[in-house]
């Protein structure tokens, strides 16, 4: 087994000489040990005694015993380093540790991250290294309530999961070698051609002129574009040049088309690194009170995800997880979604292949009510890791830079945060997630993002009644938005604070959505939350159970009846009706597309029907507008059965069956 291991490393390695970069997993088995007693900063450094071995991505606190244990643990693996690496640029590359993280290697402090257990980091350990033997890597992590942290202290709605959570890995370069590669694009979507910005930005500070070759290629064909060859010079710390396209298919949910970025830098006609990244033609504006993509008016329905809940895994969950969730978002015909804190990259790569428009954001949730200057500072470093490893994604359609902080917040903190994030000049909006517009009204802090937000729970966090949405929607669009629009963020029945199970959940998820539609104002909404979640200030359960009922589906995703209420409501599409002829084996069909919420052009959809012998026939509609009918003759179905038909999305998920 050890021979086989060493024979696929050194035919990786050899591979990914010739592209000039590897990516060394070190996923998989770990030494770990807890630290309770905050005893191990003395000696572990150098190696952990008593130890166990666990699979990394790992958290202790779903094991038996130390849900609820809230300190250190250490992490420690030997990696072999050849000697032929001896004069590359090698770096160690978390994508996220939670939360605290301080990373010995061979006994030495090679660098920490703390505050911020949801953003990658990476370390240079080129010159902590042993060349031609094994090397000692000892990882110390902290998940204790911290006052300089976000998430603050115990002020936050999700588990306290400390560990390795995330994927970790080794970078090998040669030098200079390259942070990140960001291109915007531009797009005119009448000739559907575009002209991108590209900002190249490398590690090594000294590097001021370099050598560029550039493969532009779809993603989902692998067909090559083209190819560019560039010299450059450094400006403002960046590499930058412009990219025109021609022919190019846009991004939309509907058709999350992806394109693929291969960057060489190269110095005296050496290539010394190879960097790739995925891109996609998307367009996001306001205008007036309307949301536009890719230059069409569109009202959007979504649902929130909860990471981390399932029960084995926690904040550590694999890709099967990950996976499983989208598919259900996409089930549900959501197409919008928020996250409450910076998200593995993993599930993003597939918002961006499925097509979910994306509002991430940095965990300044509720506390504390004002930053102080090192808080300040912590919060733009959240926001700078987070933009610069999602800036190329299509599926972000918004950087969020707080939510629910409702205490006497300065004003100047939100600016300054909003335009920290739009510094960067990505093809994404800044907002700011309030739960009291309909009570700050002009004061709101929302009203200085793009676009105002609102928690709504009103008739349970906040009112008497739900028939108190009308009177605060009419307050919220005349006072404060004042012609600008209104995207709802959450909305929810939390369980067990508010009684009435499922079925409540039901009327007031139906009640709450027709209040929203009747409204053009409301750009869309985005449902709290998929699935009952862990948190660790939850009301149900214990241990690694503990939890808020607040899903469409339990822990596992074993989906509840108001899941396929949501899937309804959420359909841009519905059947007017399907008639039997009195042959019995044709059926005519009436669909009518929604004109309020959702409210989008349906392009490329299929009419899909059982025929008699069991198989799927399927008939390309034409393209539809919101409001718009279609009615059509089904045939060749069987006169002893109620007829199956339902309407397909051209990325071939179900939005209705009838």
């Amino acid at each position: 087994m050890k021979q086989r291991i060493i024979i696929l490393f050194a035919f990786f390695f050899v591979c990914s000489l010739n592209a000039q970069r590897l990516e060394q997993s070190l996923d998989g088995d770990w030494k770990f040990r807890l630290d309770r007693d905050s005893i191990g900063w003395k000696s572990w450094y150098e190696g952990i005694l008593d130890a166990r071995i666990v699979r990394v991505p790992h958290t202790w606190n779903v094991e038996d015993g130390t849900e609820r244990l809230f300190c250190l643990g250490w992490y420690e693996k030997t990696v072999d380093i050849p000697s032929a690496w001896k004069n590359k640029q090698i770096r160690l590359h978390f994508d996220a540790v939670y939360r605290d993280a301080v990373v010995y290697v061979n006994g030495k402090k090679a660098g920490q991250h703390i505050g911020s257990g949801y953003t990658p980091f990476s370390i240079d350990i080129s010159k902590f290294l042993k060349y031609g033997s094994g090397n000692k890597i000892v990882v110390s992590v902290s998940n204790k309530i911290s006052s300089y942290a976000l998430p603050y202290q115990a002020k936050f709605d999700w588990p306290n999961d400390g560990g390795i959570i995330r994927p970790v890995k080794l970078i090998v370069t040669g030098k200079p070698s390259i942070r990140y590669a960001h291109l915007k694009p531009e797009t005119d979507f009448k000739n559907f051609s575009a002209t991108a910005d590209l900002r190249i930005k490398v590690w090594e500070e000294d590097v001021k002129n370099a050598d560029f070759t550039l493969t532009f290629a779809e993603y989902q064909t692998q067909k090559v574009l083209f190819t560019k060859q560039l010299k450059l010079k450094v400006d403002q710390g960046v590499f930058s040049t412009n990219i025109d396209f021609k022919d190019i298919k846009p991004w939309h949910f509907d058709s999350p088309n992806l394109y693929t970025m291969q960057v060489d830098v190269s110095v005296k006609g050496k290539i010394t690194d190879t960097y790739h990244t995925r891109f996609g033609f998307r367009k996001i504006e306001i205008k007036g009170h309307q949301l536009f993509l890719n230059e069409e008016a569109v009202r959007l329905p979504g649902i929130e995800y909860m990471p981390g809940s399932y029960p084995a895994y926690g904040m550590a969950e694999p890709f099967e997880v990950m996976s499983q969730a989208v598919e259900l978002m996409k089930d549900l015909n959501c197409v919008i979604t928020r996250f409450h804190w910076q998200q593995d990259s993993r599930i993003l790569d597939l918002m961006d292949e499925k097509g979910i428009l994306v509002q991430e954001e940095i965990p300044w949730w509720q506390a504390p009510g004002n930053l102080s200057p090192e808080m300040e500072k912590l919060a733009k470093q959240h926001i700078d890791e987070m933009i610069e490893r999602d800036f190329n994604r299509p599926s972000i359609f918004a950087w969020g830079v707080s939510n629910e902080v409702f205490y006497n917040t300065d004003k100047d903190i939100y600016r300054r945060l909003i335009a920290h994030a739009r510094y960067w000049n990505t093809n994404a909006l800044v907002t700011v997630v309030s739960n009291e517009i309909f009570d700050r009204l002009e004061n709101d802090e929302s009203l200085l993002g793009d676009i105002p937000t609102w928690n709504d729970y009103t008739g349970t966090w906040h009112g008497k009644s739900r028939e108190e949405t009308p009177d605060k929607l009419k307050l919220i669009n005349e006072r404060a938005l004042k012609g600008r629009p209104l995207l709802i963020t959450e909305h929810g029945l939390c369980e067990p604070r508010f009684v009435g199970a499922d079925a409540r959940r039901v009327v007031e998820m139906t009640y709450h959505y027709d209040q929203w539609a009747k409204n053009d104002y409301i750009l869309g909404c985005i449902y709290f939350s998929l699935n009952d979640y862990r948190t660790h200030v939850g009301e149900s359960g214990k241990g690694r159970y503990q939890q808020r009922v607040h899903g469409l589906t339990d822990l596992w995703f074993g989906k509840k009846p108001s899941f396929t209420v949501y899937k309804g409501l959420a359909s841009p599409v519905y059947f007017e009706w399907v008639q039997q002829t009195f042959k019995g084996t044709e059926a005519e069909v009436s669909i009518a597309v929604k004109n309020d919420l959702p409210c989008y052009i349906l392009r490329n959809y299929t009419l899909e029907w059982k025929t008699a012998d069991g198989a799927m026939r399927k008939l390309l509609l034409p393209e539809l507008k919101p409001g718009e009918k279609y009615k059509t003759t089904i045939n060749n179905i069987s006169p002893l059965e109620k007829p199956v038909v339902k309407v397909v999305r051209p990325t071939g998920y179900s939005v209705t069956e009838y």
